[in-house]
């Protein structure tokens, strides 16, 4: 069977949907390929999922902290686990069903099954049952997403050693975990699992733990996962997984005094995630690469003229809302128009508790690119919200060039420094002054107010609700 489209896009992820959508509002006919799902690794396997897990462990803490604030009865709460993964496949299972729903109203075709890029204007979908379809497409968009990267130690394989999508499908909480992997899914499983109750120990090559975030604020977090009983082994190489007698595996690595092992029930290998081309056969066509990932322009377009690629495939920050932003622009140079990719506002977020997020440079950052730059702080101990939330540990940093006095970056870390962030980011991709921030008038008592109370510090030299830090 042979079918002419406008646009054939390869993968449902975030950045295959979202261009599906948006080339559909632009009039096209759109097909999109998709071999599991829609919605890739995030509402399926990742974000989604982790998230609905980690708020489940968030209220569990709460509960069990009842008596700080003033409700007694509660220090006994625990897990019912099945009943938290049954919420959580509920979850997943309304976004997803949303997302289809959504391609569904739009118009959208949706082909289910496996891709073979052919040529520039030509993919062949092979479904797992039924008759092969041939697409030819004015344009193409790859969104292929990515993978975990693999631990190449000797026991890698051994049963019990999981990675995150397996972790997130286990049905019993382990006793013990030993995370392989500091970063950002190493850490959010790590806290997930240490308020569930297991005894956690993560084991991390680099020196400081979560390199995507402000470097001062990660070492502070740092801190606290070891007040709270975690075991962070950092500038640790493992060298081989090995499966004990009593059924536990353990994790050789070599560390400051040596080489150890630590053990654990279950082994998570959070080794980061790389780029994936979807078993597509890219070098055939010609299509170039920038290590494993697909090389684009600015316009995200590939070196074959009418093949774009989108998102994770793409290198750089493997995020979600990274690739949201790639569908809409692909789609819309794909269908004739002229958008610029601009990442310099690109942020960042962290769901472990406290949470971390950011945007644009740090102070270290700005400083290696020649910018003029200071700094200016606020703690969340001195705002209202924050306390009465009982939930003051953090600070902002807002990075700033004292010069033309343009917002370059803002870091939090404190309570849903996440949802902090939206106008933490319009500040940095509209180049707004700290003087313009500083007058916005944020409603009290809420967390916002922290940034407000940090653009004073850059703008006026001085916060209103804290002395100079």
């Amino acid at each position: 069977m042979e079918e002419r489209v406008d646009l054939v896009i390869i993968g449902g992820g975030p950045g295959g949907y979202v261009a599906a959508i948006r080339a559909r509002q632009l009039g096209a006919q759109v097909a999109l390929v998709e071999r599991e799902r829609v919605g890739g690794t995030c509402l399926n396997h990742g974000c989604i999922p982790t998230k609905a897990l980690i708020h489940s462990a968030e209220v569990l803490r709460l509960a069990r902290e009842g008596g700080r604030y003033g409700v007694v009865g509660t220090e006994g709460a625990r897990p019912d686990f099945p009943r938290m993964q049954e919420r959580k496949a509920g979850v997943v299972e309304t976004l997803v069903g949303g997302v289809e729903k959504l391609l569904q109203n739009h118009g959208v075709r949706l082909f289910q099954g496996t891709a073979a890029l052919e040529g520039p204007h030509t993919v062949r979908v092979r479904p797992d049952g039924g008759p092969e379809v041939l697409l030819e497409a004015g344009r193409v968009i790859l969104a292929t997403g990515s993978e975990p990267s693999p631990l190449p130690v000797p026991g890698a394989g051994l049963p019990g050693v999981l990675d995150s999508r397996d972790l997130l499908q286990i049905r019993e909480i382990p006793s013990s975990l030993v995370v392989i992997g500091g970063g950002v899914i190493g850490m959010e499983m790590a806290l997930l699992f240490h308020f569930l109750g297991s005894r956690v120990s993560v084991v991390e090559m680099l020196p400081n733990i979560l390199p995507p975030a402000e470097p001062e604020l990660a070492r502070r977090f740092a801190l606290l996962v070891r007040q709270m009983g975690l075991a962070l082994h950092t500038g640790a190489r493992v060298l081989e997984i090995v499966s004990g007698e009593d059924g536990r595996l353990g994790v050789t690595f070599e560390g400051k005094k040596g080489p150890e092992t630590v053990w654990g029930e279950r082994v998570l290998v959070a080794a980061g995630r790389r780029p994936s081309d979807g078993g597509l056969d890219l070098e055939r066509l010609g299509i170039a690469r920038s290590g494993r990932a697909i090389a684009v322009d600015e316009h995200l377009e590939t070196s074959l003229p009418g093949v774009y690629a989108v998102g994770d495939c793409t290198g750089g920050a493997l995020l979600a809302h990274r690739a949201f932003y790639h569908g809409e622009v692909a789609a819309e140079n794909a269908l004739g128009r002229n958008r610029r990719v601009d990442e310099h506002a690109i942020p960042y977020c962290i769901y472990t508790w406290p949470e971390l997020a950011g945007v644009g440079l740090t102070l270290e950052q700005a400083r290696a690119a020649g910018r003029p730059c200071q700094e200016a702080r606020f703690p969340f101990s001195a705002n209202g919200r924050a306390l009465a939330m009982g939930e003051s540990v953090g600070q902002v940093r807002l990075v700033y060039d004292p010069e033309e006095g343009t917002v370059l970056g803002v870091h939090l870390l404190g309570p849903y420094a996440s949802e902090l962030l939206g106008e933490a980011t319009l500040a940095v991709q509209a180049g707004i002054r700290v003087q313009e921030m500083a007058e916005v008038v944020h409603a009290h008592p809420t967390l916002s107010e922290v940034l407000g109370e940090a653009a004073k510090a850059a703008a006026w030299g001085e916060a209103i609700h804290c002395r100079k830090m």
